[in-house]
C-alpha cells in the first residue's frame, strides 16, 4: 500500500485529537476523501514500460475540490480556458467581504448564505451600473467564492473579476470614462449590506441578534483597477478554485508533535507562522467544506455560460480584435521511473473497493 504523506499523517493525528460529534455527515465524506488519496483504497493502475519492461504502480486520486493534492490538472484545464476569454480591455478586481457576525450564521446555515451571497453581491453591481448613466448596458463577471483568511479562519469573501464596460443593445463595447474608476466603492459597500441582510433575514429566522450585530458594523469592499495583466488575477484565483486554501508545503513538522503553518500577513507584508496542534489544524480545515453541490465559481452577465462565447466574440469584433488562439492542456502520458520514456501502456486497472461513508472507518 502506497505510503501516507506528511499531510495525510497530519489528518491522521488530527483525527485523535478532533471532538468527532461536532463533524457533519458531509465533512466525514472530505475527510475520507483527503485521507485515501492516492492510496490503495482509491485503486490504482499499473502500467509496464515497453522500452525496458519496468512495471510500477499510480494510484488513483480522490478528486475532491477541497483536496490540497490532487486538483493541479484541474486547475491548469480552467485557467487555460478562462485565459482565452480575457478580452482586450480594462479589468477591475473586487472583493466583497461578509464582517466575521456571520460566520455562526454560515456555520448553521452554509448554502444559504453561500446562495445569498452570490446574489447580493450581482445584484448590487447591476443596480449601480444601471444607476450610472454612462454605463448603459450588460456587466460580465467571474465570482469565485472563498471561505478562509490567510491562517484558515472563517473569512468568508467572494473576488470579482470585471471587465470595465458593459455590453450594449446594440451589442456593442461601451467602456468606463477612467479606467482606473468603475463603480463608488462606499456606495457600493451600503448597498452590499442592505442586499445580504434582506436576503438572509427572510430566509433565515433564527440568528436575528447576529444580523443586528452585522448590520451595525461597516462593511468592507475592495476594488482596484488590474494594472497588470488581468490573466495573472485569473491565475491567482486559480490556486484555490478546486481546493481548500492549505499549500501542504506550507506546513512544517515539530518534534513536539505540533505544527507550524507559514503564511502572508497582508497588515504587514511579511510571513507569520501560526502554531497549533494537528486537531486544531483539521478542525479549522473542516470550516471551510463546502456543502455538496454548491458552485463555487460562477459567471454573471454576458459572461455567463448560455452567452459568454457569443457575448465575447461580439465585443472582439466590436474592438476589431482578432480572437485569442485556442490551446489545451494535453494529458500527460506516464513517464517511466526507470528509463524516463514515454512508453508506458496500461496493464492492469484495480478497482478500489466500495467502502460506506462513516466515520468509524476514520476512528
Amino acid at each position: 500500500m502506497n505510503a501516507l504523506s506528511p499531510y495525510q499523517a497530519v489528518l491522521t493525528q488530527g483525527l485523535e485529537e478532533l471532538d468527532k460529534s461536532k463533524v457533519t455527515p458531509r465533512q466525514w465524506q472530505v475527510l475520507n476523501h483527503l485521507r485515501d488519496c492516492r492510496t490503495e483504497r482509491m485503486g490504482s493502475y499499473d502500467w509496464r514500460c515497453q522500452q525496458c519492461g519496468h512495471e510500477t504502480r499510480w494510484y488513483c486520486s480522490c478528486r475532491d475540490r477541497h483536496c490540497p493534492n490532487c486538483q493541479e490538472q484541474m486547475r491548469q484545464q480552467w485557467l487555460t480556458k478562462r485565459s482565452q476569454d480575457i478580452l482586450p480591455v480594462a479589468y477591475h478586481h473586487m472583493v466583497f467581504t461578509l464582517p466575521h457576525e456571520f460566520n455562526a450564521l454560515v456555520k448553521a446555515h452554509p448554502k444559504v448564505v453561500y446562495q445569498c451571497l452570490f446574489h447580493s453581491v450581482w445584484a448590487t453591481l447591476c443596480a449601480f451600473a444601471n444607476e450610472r448613466h454612462h454605463l448603459v448596458g450588460q456587466l460580465g463577471a467571474l465570482m469565485v467564492l472563498h471561505t478562509w483568511g490567510r491562517n484558515l479562519s472563517q473569512h468568508t469573501h467572494i473576488h470579482c473579476l470585471l471587465p470595465s464596460g458593459v455590453l450594449t443593445k446594440d451589442r456593442q463595447w461601451q467602456p468606463t470614462r477612467k479606467e482606473s474608476y468603475l463603480l463608488p466603492v462606499k456606495a457600493l459597500s451600503v448597498r452590499f449590506k442592505k442586499e445580504m441582510l434582506c436576503r438572509v433575514s427572510e430566509l433565515i429566522a433564527t440568528h436575528s441578534n447576529l444580523l443586528e450585530e452585522a448590520a451595525s458594523k461597516r462593511w468592507v469592499v475592495y476594488s482596484k483597477p488590474v494594472l497588470h495583466e488581468p490573466t495573472a488575477v485569473v491565475g491567482y484565483l486559480s490556486r484555490y478554485c478546486n481546493r481548500i486554501g492549505l499549500n501542504p508545503n506550507q506546513l512544517s513538522y515539530n518534534v513536539d508533535g505540533r505544527i507550524s503553518m507559514s503564511y502572508k500577513d497582508y497588515r504587514t507584508n511579511g510571513t507569520q507562522r501560526m502554531y497549533c496542534n494537528a486537531g486544531e489544524l483539521l478542525r479549522r480545515l473542516l470550516l471551510h467544506v463546502l456543502p455538496k453541490g454548491l458552485m463555487r465559481i460562477r459567471y454573471y452577465g454576458f459572461l455567463a455560460n448560455a452567452v459568454r462565447v457569443k457575448a465575447i466574440a461580439e465585443i472582439r469584433q466590436s474592438l476589431r480584435k482578432r480572437p485569442a488562439e485556442k490551446s489545451e492542456v494535453l494529458k500527460e502520458k506516464p513517464c517511466c521511473p526507470n528509463c524516463h520514456s514515454n512508453s508506458m501502456v496500461l496493464v492492469c486497472i484495480n478497482i478500489r473497493p466500495r467502502i460506506v461513508v462513516s466515520e468509524h472507518r476514520l476512528t
